[in-house]
């Protein structure tokens, strides 16, 4: 595939449909055949200058011949602020680029700017909007629009959007696919972040970790401290469930990190998992205090839920109903399930019927604390006397 072509094409058939134009319409304007426009959109037939300056003034594009390619053009400086995690510096290369929009939008780097809008809105965490959803659809027809460098990057992160739509196995596939590629080692490894989480959540634990390991290595020898550090994080994920004492010295040793590196929303992430381990561990007094330093920020549900049992554990009432009301205002603005938060609200408010008839109810927002809260369930209903009840839940946990 002639590369240039591919992008030319790919930027006049998009400035021709955002100006709802057929290409019929276009061909009866300019005076050439729409299979010729089409061979030119398809990468087909590179037009000659004549015909590129009637094109560009009929979409009322700016035509400089030394703009239109662009030799020197490349995302690399974005790529690099998401690498090495700095946020205030992928901002700035997205500032620049859309001060350089309109010559970027009559240039063969028109997908780039597209694929770079794109990146940095996921990365912001505006996954469900409309425009997020739009620029992709776009994308999914640029191909050879894009660089192979390019292609990578749009591959991690279609796999990254799907995980946040919580598509699992699509969000692996892809990157599996951008993997394939294996252009950069920093990319490789960053998609490999991404792998392990997207293991971890099919529950195969092993395998995750050795793919965690894996990003891990290649953060550490490539100098990418601050990825590093949030891939540890991942790690201590994987050990909550069994061991939650190697969680809990994994992180300790990110807290320690994240304050070396001035990390500040690294350093919450750690208390959060300090919290979780600190509860399996029955430690509730050092819970409650890891979920109080970082409760005003997170809002995850397993951290609400430590909170609210730790506060219970430890007599103090006020504490519990203030994760609980952060936990129903998370699972109201999520349309999630209540039914881990009406069994804790029956926990504290001492009410049997409720906690007999919550009793067998899953618990789908709990995650690592499922463990945690089938053993709460069960001392309530041994205690309340429902022994029949209790080896139910027994059996339901074992499934």
């Amino acid at each position: 595939m002639d590369y240039p072509k591919q992008a030319l094409g790919f930027m006049l058939r998009q400035n021709r449909l955002d100006q709802n134009l057929s290409l019929r319409s276009l061909a009866e304007r300019t005076g050439i055949s729409a299979m010729y426009l089409s061979d030119v959109e398809n990468g087909v037939q590179r037009p000659a200058e004549y015909t590129l300056r009637k094109l560009f003034s009929e979409l009322a594009l700016p035509y400089d011949p030394a703009l239109v390619w662009l030799p020197d053009f490349s995302l690399a400086p974005l790529y690099q602020a998401i690498l090495d995690y700095r946020m205030d510096r992928r901002d700035v290369v997205f500032e620049d680029l859309c001060r350089k929009r309109e010559t970027l939008s009559a240039s063969c780097h028109y997908a780039q700017l597209l694929l770079a809008e794109w990146i940095v809105r996921i990365s912001r965490g505006e996954n469900r909007t409309g425009e997020v959803f739009a620029l992709r659809e776009v994308l999914e027809k640029a191909g050879s629009a894009l660089t192979l460098q390019d292609q990578q990057w749009y591959r991690l992160y279609r796999g990254i959007h799907h995980k946040a739509l919580d598509e699992v196995e699509a969000a692996q596939s892809w990157l599996i696919r951008a993997e394939a590629l294996g252009q950069d080692e920093g990319a490789q490894a960053l998609i490999r972040y991404h792998e392990a989480d997207c293991l971890m959540r099919l529950q195969r634990p092993q395998s995750a970790l050795l793919m965690n390991q894996r990003a891990l290595d290649q953060f550490s020898r490539n100098g990418y401290f601050v990825r590093a550090i949030h891939t540890r994080i991942h790690q201590a994920d994987l050990f909550l469930n069994d061991e939650p004492e190697t969680a809990q010295t994994l992180a300790l040793r990110v807290r320690q990190e994240a304050e070396r590196f001035q990390c500040p929303e690294v350093q919450l992430m750690a208390e959060e998992r300090l919290a979780l381990a600190a509860l399996l561990l029955d430690q509730p007094e050092a819970a409650l205090a890891h979920a109080q330093a970082c409760a005003a920020v997170i809002h995850r549900p397993p951290l609400l839920i430590a909170g609210a049992v730790a506060a219970w554990l430890c007599h103090q009432q006020e504490a519990c109903l203030f994760f609980l009301r952060r936990m129903k205002e998370e699972v109201e603005r999520k349309h999630q399930s209540d039914a881990t938060l009406r069994w804790l609200m029956a926990l504290i408010n001492e009410d049997a019927k409720q906690l007999v008839e919550l009793s067998l109810q899953p618990d789908p927002l709990a995650g690592v604390l499922r463990k945690k809260l089938v053993q709460l369930r069960f001392q309530a209903l041994v205690r309340l006397q429902e022994h029949d009840l209790a080896c139910q839940l027994i059996q339901q946990a074992r499934l």
